[in-house]
């Protein structure tokens, strides 16, 4: 019957739709194998690993200075540690700290654009009770701070200032300005919601009490931070190889190289020679009082003149060497003298 398959065409069907479906999970199974990496295109990564892993170096120092300065100022054992730098939105920083909690919103000239200091009640509480004479251990309520309380917490966040001035001094000198204090972070508007940030998160230890802080940097601070970074970065390099340079030229100034008077040339046959004996003269091509080479090792590089110091012969260097002279180094073609005999 016409427009029917035959049971040959239908298996060679059949067998063609099996080997389709085969290749599909080959090729399903080799992208399951590769390295798929996910990527937020609302938040596209704006500052590299090298460049984070330099703020990181940066803010080991200031981890390491906030220790000593909050030590030395409520006169008890402070520890702190720099837990992470990480690229934020400024919308997720705000989501992710705790509320209330302090924040202190700075200027930080001549870096552009305001930043923010944040530290969370499990900090703050237990630093002021020991800065006022009480005993820290207590459980931490979460409520804002009175005037007064907020008013003997600001000579502290002034001594975290100094902290991130010092760390960066060797940067770019900024002049810390406390603008205003918040404890809502949705009060703070540092900078717009969808802003790119760098928080600069800190854990800080005492005692038993443990807490965090942490450093919101927006990215224009953040750009104008790394250029100066990569300059200094440059201006170092380029000093190393200043005293590199300087180490190599003292060394080699204690160098001995021999010096090398020609005062003159002549070419003699090998029967010439062979034939020179005890008081012969050979006459050489350079006339009485006429410029001599001096060469320095393998040289010529000055040209001098032959004399007499203190009944010792010397040569007076009286300039450079020619050009022609420093490329070829000697005289070619003189003519064979004559030899005296005396």
């Amino acid at each position: 019957m016409e427009g029917m398959l035959s049971q040959d065409e239908i298996d060679a069907l059949l067998e063609q739709t099996r080997e389709v479906v085969t290749s599909g999970d080959t090729s399903r199974g080799m992208v399951s194998e590769q390295d798929v990496k996910l990527y937020d295109f609302k938040r596209p990564e704006k500052f590299s690993r090298e460049q984070l892993r330099s703020l990181e170096r940066v803010h080991e120092r200031l981890a390491r200075l906030l220790s000593t300065s909050l030590s030395s100022y409520i006169r008890t054992n402070v520890n702190v540690k720099l837990e992470s730098v990480t690229p934020l939105s400024y919308q997720d920083y705000v989501y992710s700290l705790p509320q209330p909690t302090l924040i202190e919103v700075v200027e930080l000239p001549p870096l552009p654009g305001p930043a923010a200091i944040e530290v969370n009640p499990s900090v703050v509480f237990p630093l002021f009770e020991q800065m006022t004479g009480g005993r820290p251990g207590g459980d931490t309520m979460l409520r804002p701070l009175t005037d007064i309380e907020l008013s003997v917490f600001q000579k502290l966040l002034e001594r975290v200032l100094q902290c991130v001035a010092e760390t960066w001094h060797e940067v770019v000198p900024v002049k810390p300005i406390m603008t205003r204090a918040e404890q809502d972070p949705q009060f703070a508007q540092v900078v717009p919601v969808n802003t790119p940030v760098i928080v600069v998160s800190l854990e800080v230890t005492m005692g038993e009490e443990f807490g965090m802080m942490s450093l919101c940097l927006p990215d224009v601070l953040v750009d104008a931070l790394l250029h100066h970074v990569g300059e200094e970065r440059r201006r170092a390099v380029h000093d190393a190889e200043d005293r590199e340079g300087l180490r190599v030229r003292d060394a080699l100034t204690d160098v001995a190289l021999p010096v090398i008077v020609e005062l003159g040339t002549a070419q003699l046959s090998v029967a010439q020679a062979r034939s020179l004996k005890v008081d012969d003269v050979i006459r050489l091509d350079t006339a009485a009082g006429a410029e001599v080479k001096v060469h320095v090792g393998n040289r010529v590089l000055f040209r001098g003149r032959v004399g007499q110091v203190r009944r010792k012969l010397a040569v007076k260097v009286i300039g450079t060497a020619r050009l022609p002279e420093m490329a070829a180094g000697a005289t070619e073609g003189i003519p064979v003298p004559d030899i005296e005999r005396r």
